[in-house]
């Protein structure tokens, strides 16, 4: 079973420090400024961290990519004995304390006890005490990469707003109205008058359509009205209106676009203070006015500029990871020496 829910960082591995004699004993894999990094050291320490990826180190010999890929291992090592380097440089250190903290919050996050890992690592023939090792690691690179870069994240507005805008174009501006409404219901009549002959349906028809468009003609009439006089609206709301609203003054909430159904659309253009056009729905005949208007960014504009100064402060920050291990690796002499020759003999 392989330990691919085990937390791992990119820059981490087990430091194992060779002794000064190693290199007359062991053959070298690379040399990062005084320390020398031996094929025994690979086979320890790789075995690890293949582990942590979810590999076996064993399968290093089928890969079609063997040499780079264990190039690429090697140069992991270097970049970690650097690091440890640079972490002395800085004072930084790592004790018992900071490990136990990452690897509870390891155990919490995962829902797996440390028996589980000792269990797993023994399976892939691998020591707690290694892995603790590395966890060390892993935590000393962080505070390095962190002392190092402190404050050179800042995604720019301009690249946030772009980012958004591709992300959700229409939802950069909001508005949220609150709303009060006269409630003139919709005709609740029995059409059926009993007459079965064809000319009592026809009365039956025409008397409807009478008393439907009676109904407009009224309602039509009361926004005139309140329209004439948005400040008696709350007087307008118990004379003409019904529905549990009546009991509030008319007052329906506060509401943005989404809310309401493509009926009630023109209660987003009014101003404070402002009627609406008469608007029909289900329900009947609906007299609004803008209590308050509120402009602003909409909740999903404001979700989406959040993503995004998330994802490009990750991006950047990998890009000055990458340009600060360059610049380490530069100022120190290396030399990685594995090729196909060598990494025949790892296993």
């Amino acid at each position: 079973m392989k330990l691919k829910w085990i937390l791992a960082g990119m820059l981490s591995a087990v430091i194992m420090p060779v002794s000064a004699h190693a290199e007359t004993i062991e053959r070298i894999a690379a040399v990062a400024g005084d320390d020398v990094i031996t094929l025994n050291d690979v086979r320890s320490e790789g075995k690890l961290r293949f582990a942590v990826k979810g590999k076996d180190l064993s399968d290093l010999d089928a890969s079609p990519r063997r040499a780079e890929e264990l190039e690429a291992l090697v140069k992991e090592l270097v970049q970690v004995r650097l690091i440890a380097r640079q972490a002395k440089k800085n004072n930084i250190s790592v004790g018992d304390r900071e490990v136990d903290m990452q690897m509870q919050e390891m155990y919490r996050q995962s829902g797996h006890g440390e028996e589980d890992y000792r269990a797993m690592l023994e399976q892939e023939g691998l020591d707690w005490a290694s892995y603790r090792a590395y966890m060390r690691s892993e935590i000393e690179a962080q505070f390095v990469i962190r002392s190092e870069l402190a404050g050179q994240v800042a995604p720019s507005e301009s690249d946030v707003i772009a980012c958004a805008q591709e992300k959700a174009p229409d939802a950069e501006n909001s508005v949220t109205v609150t709303l009060r409404q006269i409630l003139i219901p919709e005709l609740d009549v029995d059409s059926v008058s009993g007459l079965s002959t064809a000319a009592g349906s026809a009365f039956n028809g025409a008397w409807w359509n009478s008393l439907d468009s009676a109904h407009k003609q009224y309602a039509a009439g009361v926004h005139k009205l309140v329209s004439a006089h948005p400040e008696d609206f709350v007087k307008y709301v118990h004379q003409y209106s019904t529905g549990r609203s009546v009991e509030r003054d008319g007052l329906l909430g506060a509401f943005s676009p989404g809310d309401l159904t493509r009926d009630f659309a023109p209660v987003f253009a009014l101003k404070k203070g402002e009627i609406a056009p008469l608007i029909t729905s289900g329900a009947g005949y609906h007299v609004m006015m803008a209590e308050d208007v509120t402009e602003g960014e909409s909740e999903s504009w404001k979700r989406a500029k959040e993503q995004c100064r998330d994802q490009i402060a990750m991006r950047e920050s990998q890009r000055l990871i990458e340009s600060w291990l360059s610049d380490l690796l530069g100022k120190n002499y290396v030399s990685i020496l594995v090729n196909r020759d060598v990494s025949g003999e790892i296993e």
